[in-house]
C-alpha cells in the first residue's frame, strides 16, 4: 500500500523537474544572448526549446559528441572539462545561470568540445541547432552577440592558460580560489557560493589533488581560510592576492 503522503511528495517533485520556463518572461534574457530577440522570435525560441532538470553528477554531453543545439543555464552551475591522456580532467570553465554552453561546437567543427556535467542540480533549456542557425540568418544583433560571447570566452581562457603555465602551485590554487570568488559571489558568512571538491579544484587549477589538499590546510591554519566541510571562505584577501602574485 502507497500513503498519500509519499504520493504527493512524488507528484510534487515530478512537477518541479516538468518546468517549462517561457523565453519572454525569463529572469536572465537581459544580460543573455538573446536580449536582442523580438516579441516573435522569443515566442518561436520558446516553442522550440526543451527544458531539463539535471540532478548533480549528470552529464549533459560529452566531449566530441556531435552537437544537437546549444543549453542555456536557468539555475544551476556546469563544469566543462577535457579528458587527459593520463585519464585525469582539466575543468576548462564552470558556467552558471544565464549562461550558455555548448555554442562553440556549434560555430565550429560541430562536435563538443568538452564534456559538461552538474556540480549542483541545474535546471537548464536546449535550443535545437536549427533553431540557432534560422536566428543566425535573420538576426544580425543576435549574431553579434553570440559572436562577441565566443571571443570574449575564448580569450578568458587563453588568458587563464597562458597566467598558470607561468605561476607556482601555489600562486595557481590561489588565483583559482580567488577567480571563483569573484565569478560566484559569497553567502551572508563570506563562503564562496560554489561547493567543489578538492580533486575538482585541482581539476580547475591544473594541480594534483593531495597539492590541493596540503595547500589548502595550510593556508587555513594561517588564517588566510576558513573552511567548513567543501565551502570555502577567504578571510584574509591581501594575502591570497601576495600568494597568487595576480599583478605581475
Amino acid at each position: 500500500m502507497i500513503f498519500l503522503p509519499y504520493l504527493y511528495k512524488r507528484y510534487f517533485v515530478l512537477n518541479l523537474k516538468d518546468i517549462h520556463p517561457n523565453c519572454q518572461n525569463c529572469l536572465h534574457s537581459h544580460d543573455s544572448v538573446f536580449c536582442d530577440l523580438n516579441t516573435n522570435e522569443l515566442e518561436e525560441l520558446y516553442k522550440d526549446k526543451t527544458s531539463k532538470f539535471i540532478r548533480r553528477g549528470q552529464v549533459v554531453f560529452y566531449e566530441n559528441d556531435p552537437v544537437k543545439g546549444l543549453h542555456c543555464i536557468e539555475s544551476g552551475k556546469i563544469k566543462l572539462y577535457k579528458t587527459l591522456d593520463d585519464g585525469g580532467v582539466q575543468i576548462l570553465k564552470i558556467s552558471k545561470d544565464s549562461e550558455l554552453i555548448g555554442y562553440r561546437g556549434l560555430l565550429g567543427n560541430g562536435k563538443y568540445i568538452a564534456t559538461a556535467e552538474a556540480i549542483e542540480d541545474t535546471q537548464i533549456c536546449f535550443i535545437p541547432r536549427q533553431s540557432i542557425l534560422n536566428l543566425l540568418s535573420h538576426n544580425p544583433q543576435f549574431s553579434l552577440q553570440l559572436l562577441s560571447k565566443f571571443a570574449s570566452d575564448l580569450s578568458e581562457a587563453e588568458d587563464k592558460s597562458i597566467r598558470f603555465i607561468q605561476k607556482t602551485s601555489k600562486e595557481r590554487l590561489a588565483e583559482a580560489l580567488l577567480m571563483l570568488e569573484k565569478s560566484f559571489g559569497t553567502d551572508e558568512h563570506g563562503f564562496i557560493l560554489i561547493n567543489l571538491t578538492r580533486q575538482e579544484i585541482g581539476a580547475y587549477a591544473g594541480l594534483a589533488t593531495e597539492t590541493i589538499i596540503r595547500a589548502i590546510k595550510l593556508w587555513e591554519e594561517e588564517g588566510i581560510l576558513q573552511l567548513n566541510k567543501k565551502q570555502i571562505k577567504i578571510l584574509n584577501h591581501a594575502r591570497l592576492v601576495e600568494i597568487s602574485n595576480v599583478f605581475h
